[in-house]
């Protein structure tokens, strides 16, 4: 799994790519929580790459809504494929996040 982070100005691009699941989600969170201290940022997840997201996988993108909501952060899913879509829905995150191919 590689989890690459970008900032610029207002905005910020997390790109995954790989498997999200139990194994590796603790990692993922630690290289998320940096991003915790924005403000008034558009924080894009590239999920063109990623194949598959667990339910602790899901977990550290709720973190990243609950920290950053409150700054005035948005979160923008990009790129996800039918499965991810399909977990994110069966799960009730469709609802929480804004989706975009």
């Amino acid at each position: 799994m590689k989890t690459t982070i970008e900032t610029t100005d207002g905005k910020a691009l997390v790109t995954f790519e790989g498997t999200l699941d139990s194994y590796i989600a603790e990692e993922v969170g630690e290289k998320l929580s940096p991003l915790y201290e924005l403000e008034d940022t558009e924080i894009t997840l590239d999920c063109t790459k990623l194949e598959y997201i667990a339910s602790s996988g899901l977990r550290m993108f709720l973190l990243l809504l609950k920290h950053t909501a409150p700054h005035g952060c948005s979160i923008i899913v990009k790129g996800a494929n039918p499965l991810l879509m399909d977990i994110f829905e069966t799960s009730g995150f469709k609802t929480l996040f804004k989706f975009v191919d």
